[in-house]
């Protein structure tokens, strides 16, 4: 009879090599939700809780060894681990916990949280109550807390270290498995092993550098020739014609679907004309071609775009695809736009400049857009700014439109919330008045029951295709790859909770 394999055992030391697409705007991940940040920082902290790599939909233990939430969902409590140091030396404590999640959820006035818009109307306090016990109270229920806890995106500073620098925008400092060495702008991020880790024997690697590659065909050669171990985080994902010309030439490569869906929306600024009439963000929505969409943008492997693309929360494909701006052929839904364009008051069109990020897929939707605008009337320029200047012109309402590609980065819809709610960090729509979109999205996020939950979300989504604060364009099938010798690289439920690499190892 044949011997059934072993499992390999783990090889301890080398550093992995991490492909980026751009350097990240800074290190402060509470302020800064791009996976530039994200997949930097997420090896450098903890969380209050994490997701099993293993099944990716149990939530397991972290910094809070234990959790209990009261019946009426008001109130969570968290047993804080003990014997946890930073990596100056510094014990962590339940101090260190409620002040991060009052930094998450309510921050001092002048300080930005990315989640502040989404816990901030339902908050009450977070306090030690004992010793190692932190208790989180709400002024009323709250179903996505726990599962904004698990991401990335919800990390651990050490408290005295914010209140020291103000923020960890320029050195990321906290108890997870590998410690920030240095950057150098344009080139790489090193980290290097914590000896101190307090997971026994982990990490196995002795560090891991993430190299700054902007040029797409610069970082696929990297991945081909071996140069770089792992791709796929931070837009420097695979497209489905990448994947397929790496396994020709790289048979041994692995290759895994993105755990996150990625794709370009259409964000308009409703705070002045043209975009603050109704009328005229209807026209765009129904001159958008989705089909060639799919194929120009997605290489015809995606989604139509749609607000909450996972199953079960969101409008089908099928439904979609019989609607206005989604039917084919185009001609009725181009001779409406035109005549709402002309009703209201641009029978020639306009002239419009669309922002862009420097990633390849943001790029190319903008370009998209500004040809499938044409056929309106509409000429647009498309302009590209790096990551910090584009989130500055965005977030205080300086342009006119703009391509993001949002990832629908875990299956709980509460993520679209930063976007459209008032407050919201990327609300870059500039809608924080819209009194029936904030209630409906406060009634879906209060109650607990899920199937009801779920109704309340698809009246959200019917109602942002009514007032179209944005235009999602298409989401895109993208991938990730490992060199051959990479060990234990994981595919969560989410791109944006399973980045601590503590249990990724080299084997040779």
């Amino acid at each position: 009879m044949p011997s059934t394999p072993t499992a390999e055992t783990p090889r301890r030391g080398g550093t992995l090599i991490v492909s980026l697409a751009a350097d990240p705007p800074h290190f402060d991940i509470h302020q800064q939700a791009t996976s530039l940040t994200g997949v930097i920082t997420a090896p450098v902290y903890n969380k209050l809780l994490s997701y099993d790599l293993a099944t990716a939909s149990k939530l397991v233990p972290d910094l809070a060894e234990r959790w209990e939430a009261t019946p009426d969902g008001l109130s969570f409590r968290f047993t804080i681990r003990a014997g946890v140091k930073s990596h100056d030396g510094q014990p962590f404590t339940a101090e260190d916990a409620a002040f991060n999640v009052q930094l998450l959820a309510d921050p001092p006035k002048g300080t930005i949280s990315n989640m502040s818009s989404l816990l901030k109307p339902t908050f009450k306090a977070v306090a030690v109550e004992s010793g190692n016990v932190v208790r989180a109270d709400f002024k009323e229920p709250y179903a996505p807390f726990l599962a904004l806890l698990s991401t990335d995106y919800a990390p651990i500073y050490p408290k005295r270290v914010v209140e020291a620098n103000g923020d960890m925008k320029k050195t990321p400092l906290g108890t997870g498995p590998f410690k920030f060495q240095s950057y150098t702008p344009g080139v790489s991020v090193e980290l290097i092993r914590n000896p101190a880790y307090w997971k026994a024997a982990r990490p196995y690697m002795d560090g891991v550098s993430f190299r700054v590659i902007k040029d797409p065909a610069t970082r696929l050669a990297a991945l081909r020739t071996g140069q770089v171990h792992l791709t796929g985080r931070a837009f420097s994902t695979l497209t489905v014609s990448e994947k397929e010309t790496v396994q020709r030439e790289v048979p041994n490569m692995n290759f895994f679907p993105s755990a996150s869906l990625r794709g370009p929306w259409f964000f308009m600024n409703l705070r002045k004309p043209p975009f603050s009439d109704a009328r005229v963000r209807r026209a765009v929505h129904l001159a958008l071609d989705r089909n060639a969409a799919l194929k120009v943008i997605a290489e015809g492997q995606g989604l139509a775009g749609n607000f909450f693309p996972y199953e079960g929360w969101g409008l089908s494909q099928d439904v979609l695809g019989s609607r206005p701006g989604f039917r084919q052929p185009k001609d009725a839904d181009l001779a409406e736009a035109k005549k709402l364009l002309a009703d209201a008051g641009f029978p020639s069109g306009f002239s419009v400049t669309i922002l862009s990020r420097t990633n390849e897929l943001t790029r190319k939707s903008a370009v998209f857009m500004a040809g499938q605008l044409q056929a309106i009337g509409v000429k647009a320029e498309v302009r590209v700014l790096e990551d910090a200047l584009f989130f500055d012109s965005g977030r205080k309402a300086q342009h006119e439109a703009m391509v993001y590609t949002p990832g629908a980065t875990i299956p709980d819809p509460v993520w679209i919330g930063s976007f459209f709610v008032k407050g919201g960090s990327f609300n870059f729509a500039g809608n924080d008045d819209d009194a029936r979109l904030n209630t409906l999205w406060t009634e879906q996020v209060r109650t607990l029951d899920e199937a009801k939950r779920k109704g309340l979300v698809r009246q959200t989504e019917e109602y942002l295709w009514e007032a179209l604060p944005a235009i999602p364009i298409a989401w895109v099938f993208e991938f990730l790859a490992t060199a051959p010798q990479v060990r234990g690289v994981a595919r969560g439920r989410s791109d944006i909770a399973e980045n601590s690499l503590e249990e990724v190892w080299l084997a040779r």
